[in-house]
């Protein structure tokens, strides 16, 4: 008789993969609290021993730590523990009537091909209707959607104002449906044929909104501009999945009709829907659900230009709530929720404009001869050496043993794009001015492939670097500073190239596709 492995005698495995877990937890759990008492040691010492000297970029030193270890704590709370589900997942108790929106606009049409005709295999046992969004009006879409039987469903063609971009396209889809729930796909995303099995089995909890599958891509040899997002999906949505709040992420995602209805539809006042509509969701009491295992493959960005485009829209969506939107201060999230959402965008803060001031330190004490500490830097190396181990040994439990590293170079290395769109946030109040929308997905077969020079997306990557290995030099040829001086703040500086250089590498060097797997031959497109 075969057992079902989400159901355990014990009160203690009724978690699925809560007891092989629980000593990489405990190690996390131990390590988080040391790092935190270490931390506050440090910053104590950093008070007392700043230079009174130079007392403005002192205290902005001691601030942005002290505001690295807040955003520690915070993200060390969020994912304090971990929830796991089974490949098998639930057996639905319905045959809910089910609606399939694919929206698209110019996407080339072997990509769209590939995808309706992937859906076309999607299994369901209930009632199942496919619905092609096409704001392209194209010809060939039409012709392609009537010919597997899809409902074509177009804007421009209706004569509708195309107006708040993939969000209005999914309203005007809700607008002509009466499925209850909604499989969302973006035009590049092949979903595999058991999709929906796998995720409307989550339905049976009454209060769940959406259900939210892991995202698989196609990546070039060792991921460079860290496509795969480990962290978010292997660590942080199994995190949000344990407080029954995971982030819709716009493809893959099952929502209940009800549920958008509740809230008025996908909400359109931000630049795309997924987040937002995921915290308005939350915050009217709704609950949802992360799925941690793929159920549909498709393309990512695969130029610097592309991947500017992506995390900026992403930075500016996320900015535009923390400031006119605030998580603080929103009726109807949890307080854990509320800590979530707050650290995605102290993050952003974090990368834009406090990691730069780190980088440039150690140039500026190369140059000038001055120190932030008025102590041996022996002594700082020392502590700070400790606190640093601490954190990043915490931080690899935390996230599972996983691409940490990675993930803290990618922050670091998109802090010009997450400098600009902070700030852009501010001139954009909701309801007001909405910011241009551009399509996230640049890949080999998408029409807004970008062809600028890859060296220019990294020019102040390459003037960090530059003044980083530069000023060292230069200090010892020019004297500036004492050499215990130079060669403490050395360690700083390779630190600051190392962490910057993977951003520059992934931007400028030759690429090939992870196992030889082209997206050209999936999509059958002839690579030019």
């Amino acid at each position: 008789m075969k057992t079902d492995p989400t159901v355990s005698s014990s009160p203690r495995d009724r978690r699925y993969h809560d007891r092989e877990d629980a000593p990489r937890r405990l190690k996390f759990q131990i390590t988080a609290i040391l790092t935190i008492g270490v931390g506050l040691c440090y910053l104590i010492w950093a008070v007392y021993y700043h230079n009174h000297s130079h007392p403005v970029i002192a205290w902005f030193y001691i601030f942005f730590e002290a505001f690295c270890l807040w955003l520690f704590i915070l993200s060390m709370g969020g994912l304090w523990r971990l929830r796991f589900k089974p490949d098998m997942s639930l057996t639905p108790t319905k045959d809910y009537s089910v609606d399939i929106f694919v929206p698209t606009y110019h996407e080339p049409i072997e990509v769209i091909s590939k995808t309706l005709s992937a859906i076309k295999s999607v299994r369901w046992k209930g009632p199942l209707q496919v619905y092609v969004l096409d704001d392209g009006a194209s010809d060939e879409v039409q012709s392609l959607a009537q010919r597997l039987g899809f409902h074509y469903l177009s804007r421009k063609r209706a004569e509708v104002p195309q107006v708040d971009a993939k969000a209005g396209n999914l309203n005007f889809g809700l607008a002509h449906s009466s499925g209850e729930l909604i499989l969302t796909m973006d035009a590049d995303q092949v979903p595999d044929a058991d999709i929906i099995e796998k995720l409307a089995g989550y339905m049976k909890f009454e209060r769940v909104a959406f259900v939210q599958s892991q995202q698989r891509y196609f990546v070039y040899d060792d991921d460079p501009f860290y496509n795969k997002s480990e962290v978010f999906y292997g660590v942080v949505q199994l995190a949000m999945d344990n407080m029954d709040t995971a982030m819709a992420c716009g493809t893959g995602v099952i929502y209940r009709r009800a549920a958008l209805d509740d809230i008025g539809g996908f909400v359109t006042w931000n630049l795309v829907e997924d987040l937002t509509t995921s915290y308005e969701l939350h915050a009217r009491g709704w609950r949802s659900f992360y799925f941690n295992h793929p159920l549909s493959r498709g393309l990512s960005p695969t130029t610097i230009w592309g991947v500017y485009q992506q995390r900026g829209q992403w930075a500016l969506d996320t900015m535009r709530i923390f400031f006119f939107d605030n998580p603080l201060f929103k009726k109807g999230l949890s307080f854990k929720n509320k800590i979530h959402y707050l650290t995605v965008a102290q993050s952003y803060i974090f990368s834009g404009f406090m990691l730069p001031f780190f980088f440039l330190l150690p140039v500026w004490t190369c140059l000038t001869g001055n120190a932030i500490f008025s102590q041996n830097i022996g002594h700082y190396l020392v502590l700070r050496g400790l606190y640093f181990f601490l954190m990043v040994l915490s931080i690899h439990y935390m996230c599972l043993g996983g691409q940490a590293g990675n993930q803290f170079r990618h922050l670091a290395g998109l802090f010009p794009v997450h400098f600009i769109n902070v700030i852009r946030a501010l001139f954009y109040p909701k309801g007001k001015k909405k910011p241009g929308y551009h399509s996230n997905n640049v890949g080999p077969a998408s029409q807004t492939f970008r062809n600028r020079p890859a060296i220019l997306a990294v020019l102040p990557q390459i003037l960090l670097v530059g003044a980083n290995v530069i000023a060292p030099v230069y200090a010892l040829w020019a004297e500036t500073c004492p050499v215990r001086l130079i060669t403490g703040n050395a360690f700083l500086s390779a630190f600051t190239i190392w962490t910057l250089f993977h951003i520059i590498s992934a931007a400028i060097r030759r690429k090939r596709w992870a196992e030889g797997e082209s997206p050209y031959e999936f999509y059958g497109i002839k690579e030019s």
